[in-house]
């Protein structure tokens, strides 16, 4: 489950229980399903950032006006007003260089500093329309035109992150450098739309240009929680240091440390956080009563492997009232701790909550289920996994218990899982056991059916009627009843003997609409005759696919027959089956959608998909699948019984 583990890494938190014993019991109130993927970047920041102490752009048109009026006694008593109400405040470089509006441009002024931004914009058209060669000074233009940008973006604010950027994009001059909340907004939007580079430098320019602490702060806050964090760090080493040393952004160093955790858990470059600094925030997560930064501390100390501290931090989290994510955490730490039984027990209580809990719990057993020689399992551990895989119609649990049933000589009740396993998830290894159960029941037609059916696309299927022995070696179910019965030594399996019943030391599998199996003599498969390979047979699985409908017959008429093309004989070749087994006698199939006319083996997966990371877990697995999703091998049953010619 390597994919499940990707999704759950992305920063997930918090339901819960209060301690490991009460951990598979939960919540009676009945929550809604949440189900976790990729999707967008998880913010490291749960809360806008609220330290600014400069609400929005200083308003300087009465200081300019004075300026351009050169009445320097009171621009300098503006300049101390400004000051007194926003202290990061300071006063602009050019106000030297102002020229003195005209006369008649006062009025207009008095618009502008109302805020009545429609009315100025009505009057400077009346007054063209009247005098065309007339413009506006530069400066009431220019102010102009940033307060109408400002008043455009604040609209689109929140709602719509594509028409900020077109309006920053079509005019970027009308963007005030003083105007912070104009720059965080089109920042943010510019980061969601994916041009973080440029998000990057709007944040910057803040920090170029800005003494405010509160304002730097939180532009800090910003970029941690929009853009990746590589960028972000290289904000972050803007920052500048008191005589001590220390950094003008200590006051967030949680914040800081609680992003690279984020960013580690991303797989995204960042700075890994000091000891110091790790400490500091775990201190702070024991301290809080949020699951979310337990939570936190746990999925980073399970992805650097140290197990037994993500097991103490996720039932912190759980006890704290950590949701459906941390239980899944708690129980993938859990089963790489070895400790199976307590991680199926955390994941079956959580299943409703997240689809993941639900496919881990369906592995988990699952694996322990398709051992050529399996264990005992408790017959309520069984129906429980049965009801959820029914309700699920999960292919991988179906297989699971059909081999389990197989293995422990269930026949009936292995056939009616298999049934559905190659309805919901039709691989080889699910459609071999399959045939292998229709033979063991000696429904010979079915078995050649289902032989023909998957001919050309599943070797391993089709090399059942070219193996010399048609029985297979005993299983593990009727080696202990031969050796019971014999006063411990093997005997030979008689063509019309008894079929074993499961022992005790295997659980009783019950079927998909009924507990129990029936009784069946075994004997040994006859023998697949010449006319009976190739057959042409229904392509359709009759579980998969429901019968065509016919239609509704006019009154007094006959319903006709649906249209069904006639099936083929000889199969068509499937890229990268591989070769059939008869094909070293000389047959062929036929040609294959495009063209291929020779066996070819499947190409290995593309670098970075699920795909490859599922075929290395499988090579990682302690029992492969070509052992798991088979009979018995010789080294199961050699011990016992001689291994018979032509089987794995």
């Amino acid at each position: 489950m390597p994919q499940v583990v990707r999704q759950t890494l992305s920063l997930a938190v918090a339901l819960g229980l209060a301690a490991l014993p009460a951990l598979a019991q939960a919540p009676d109130t009945a929550l809604p399903r949440v189900v976790y993927g990729d999707g967008v970047r998880a913010p490291a920041i749960m809360v806008d950032p609220e330290t600014s102490r400069t609400p929005g752009m200083v308003d300087e048109s009465a200081l300019r006006y004075y300026a351009s009026q050169k009445q320097t006694a009171r621009m300098r008593a503006e300049i101390a007003r400004l000051k007194r109400l926003y202290p990061g405040w300071t006063e602009p470089p050019d106000l030297d260089s102002l020229q003195p509006s005209p006369p008649e441009e006062a009025p207009l002024w008095d618009l502008f500093t109302a805020g009545r931004l429609q009315d100025l914009r009505a009057a400077i058209t009346a007054r063209r329309s009247v005098e065309p060669s007339w413009q506006p000074s530069e400066e009431l233009g220019r102010k102009l035109r940033r307060a109408e940008f400002r008043s455009s973006i604040a609209a689109a604010a929140g709602k719509n992150p594509e028409e900020v950027v077109a309006l920053y994009r079509a005019d970027p001059s009308a963007l005030d450098p003083a105007d912070v909340e104009s720059i965080w907004i089109i920042a943010d939007d510019l980061a969601a739309t994916g041009a973080s580079e440029d998000a990057f430098n709007l944040y910057k320019s803040v920090l170029d240009g800005n003494a405010d602490t509160g304002a730097r702060l939180a532009t800090i806050q910003k970029a941690m929680a929009h853009i990746k964090m590589e960028q972000a760090e290289r904000l972050i080493a803007m920052g500048r240091q008191d005589p001590s040393g220390a950094s003008e952004f200590e006051p967030i160093r949680l914040d800081i440390t609680r992003a690279r955790i984020a960013a580690f858990l991303h797989d995204e470059p960042a700075q890994t956080p000091t000891l110091p600094d790790l400490t500091a925030f775990q201190a702070y997560a024991r301290k809080t009563a949020e699951p979310s930064q337990t939570g936190l501390l746990g999925w980073y100390a399970y992805k650097r492997r140290q197990f037994r501290e993500a097991l103490e931090w996720f039932k912190m989290a759980i006890a704290r009232g950590g949701d459906a994510m941390v239980a899944h955490g708690l129980a993938h730490t859990l089963r790489e701790l070895n400790m199976m039984r307590e991680a199926e027990e955390v994941a079956y209580a959580w299943r409703d909550r997240f689809v993941g809990n639900e496919l881990l719990f369906i592995d988990l057993l699952e694996r322990k289920l398709t051992l050529a020689s399996p264990p005992y399992i408790e017959p309520a551990r069984i129906e429980r996994y049965a009801r959820v895989v029914n309700a699920t119609a999960s292919g991988e649990g179906a297989q699971g218990l059909a081999w389990y049933a197989y293995n422990s000589c269930q026949f009936d009740a292995a056939l009616e899982w298999f049934q559905r396993a190659v309805a919901w998830m039709p691989s080889e290894s699910t459609v071999f056991g399959y045939a292998l159960t229709l033979q063991r029941l000696r429904r010979q037609r079915p078995y050649l059916e289902v032989v023909n059916r998957y001919d050309g696309l599943f070797p391993k299927v089709v090399d059942l009627l070219f193996r010399e022995s048609q029985g297979g070696p005993p299983l593990p179910c009727a080696v202990q009843g031969a050796t019971a019965s014999t006063g411990g030594r093997a005997a030979p399996a008689a063509a019309n003997a008894v079929r074993p019943e499961p022992q005790a030391s295997y659980g009783r599998v019950p079927r998909p609409d009924a507990p129990g199996a029936g009784g069946r003599t075994e004997a040994v498969p006859p023998a697949v005759q010449r006319g009976e390979f190739p057959l042409a047979v229904p392509l359709d699985n009759p579980l998969r696919y429901p019968a065509a409908a016919t239609g509704q017959a006019p009154a007094g008429a006959y319903a006709r027959e649906p249209s069904v093309p006639a099936p083929p004989l000889v199969a068509r070749r499937v890229p990268g089956a591989g070769a059939m087994p008869y094909e070293r006698y000389g047959y062929a199939l036929l040609p294959g959608y495009n063209g291929l006319d020779k066996p070819e083996g499947l190409a290995g997966p593309p670098p970075g998909t699920l795909w490859q990371d599922q075929q290395g877990e499988r090579t990682r697995s302690a029992s492969p699948e070509s052992v798991r999703f088979s009979v018995p091998a010789r080294t199961t049953s050699e011990r016992a019984v001689p291994a018979e010619k032509g089987y794995p």
